[in-house]
């Protein structure tokens, strides 16, 4: 089939969203389809793992997010129409506003609940701006031709809460690609080391990232990642000697620290948000082989735990507890190491991508999709 794909971030800004979007694009094209990516003008260049896709950036010389999505979405259905191609959205607040342009019949795929974020945000704005998402996003899911979510746990919301048939809803979680967690398999891990990788977004509890550098078995906890609670880390950093923060790093730095830790952690506050969640770092902690300790909700903790390839807390005492357990048991952490890897096999990104070429497959067999 001939697919474009609209996406409204930046794909040179690394995050779990922007390596979905890639590997789904370069997996579709690589399974025989015609793909064309339509983004805002990047400000780095592109990965090489995108040189197959026809990738198409727009100039939309604007910072407001609301104007950006409107020019990407109308972009992407010209592109689409003049190309005969099937349209898919990544986002369901793109596809809100592409839906607001008289778009429909497009495949959603829907990284997360977006009106859940707003649960989380310390504005007097947020419920307002709660109510408005979640009007625009049940709208894109009503026009879209088929949805693909994250976890069971979203499409649970989108059939049982929303009314949505479970025939338009398809389930591919996140994963990692193993070319790049490869050249860190063997290393040798820090004695005293703990690690965090991913986005400072504000379901991260932060304060359990205090809590676990108190411990006198922690050395070092270094924490890699961008986002909304930046500042409040570096305030962390900043009063205690054994906290290091580094922000974003390129990857290979990012992942040479994080290979070599004792321990990796993912402390997050429990909301809808959380529980609905494909977290793309614990992907990447199993399949460095990362003893792990982190907060239950996801699909994939599940997935962990009942693989005995992750230890759960709640609070951030109990994260201190647990994280000190695994320090001072060298047996549990090889035994968790060893099933997290075993269990990592089964969430790589071509996995995943054959789930989606399997929906391509179902649509050309129809003749695409309508609302």
């Amino acid at each position: 089939m001939k697919i474009c794909i609209a996406h409204g971030g930046d794909l040179s800004d690394p995050s779990g969203g922007t390596d979905r979007v890639s590997a789904i694009a370069t997996g579709l094209e690589e399974c025989g389809h015609d793909v064309t990516l339509v983004v805002p003008e990047k400000s780095a260049d592109l990965s090489g793992q995108l040189a197959p896709v026809d990738v198409r950036t727009i100039d939309v010389n604007t910072s407001n997010s609301l104007v950006k999505a409107f020019r990407v979405a109308s972009r992407a259905s010209q592109i689409a129409e003049q190309k005969g191609a099937q349209l898919q959205i990544e986002h369901s607040t793109l596809a809100g506003v592409g839906s607001l342009q008289g778009q429909s019949g497009y495949v959603l795929d829907m990284h997360d609940l977006a009106y859940s974020r707003f649960n989380v945000v310390d504005t007097v704005l947020a419920p307002a701006l709660k109510w408005a998402t979640a009007r625009l996003e049940r709208r894109a899911v009503q026009r879209a031709g088929h949805v693909i979510v994250v976890s069971e746990a979203m499409r649970d919301v989108l059939c049982g809460r929303w009314g949505v048939d479970t025939k338009r809803v398809s389930v591919v979680a996140n994963g990692y690609f193993p070319e790049r967690v490869e050249p860190f398999l063997e290393a040798e891990p820090i004695e005293g080391r703990v690690a965090f990788l991913g986005t400072l977004h504000p379901k991260v509890d932060v304060e359990s990232f205090r809590c676990i550098a108190e411990l006198p078995e922690v050395s070092e906890l270094v924490v890699i990642g961008d986002g909304a609670l930046r500042e409040e880390m570096e305030g962390i950093a900043s009063s205690h000697e054994h906290v290091r923060y580094t922000g974003r790093l390129p990857d290979a730095d990012a992942f040479s620290l994080l290979a070599a830790s004792q321990v990796a952690v993912n402390p997050q506050t429990k909301s809808e948000l959380q529980r609905s969640s494909s977290p793309v770092k614990l992907y990447n902690y199993a399949a460095l082989g990362l003893p792990m300790v982190v907060t239950p909700g996801p699909p994939i903790v599940s997935q962990l735990t009942a693989a005995d390839a992750a230890m759960t807390a709640n609070t951030p005492e109990q994260f201190k507890g647990k994280v000190k357990t695994l320090m001072n048991d060298d047996p549990l952490r090889e035994t968790i190491s060893k099933h997290a890897r075993d269990t990592a096999t089964n969430f790589d990104w071509n996995r995943r991508v054959t789930s989606v070429n399997e929906l391509y497959v179902q649509l050309r067999s129809k003749g695409g999709c309508e609302p």
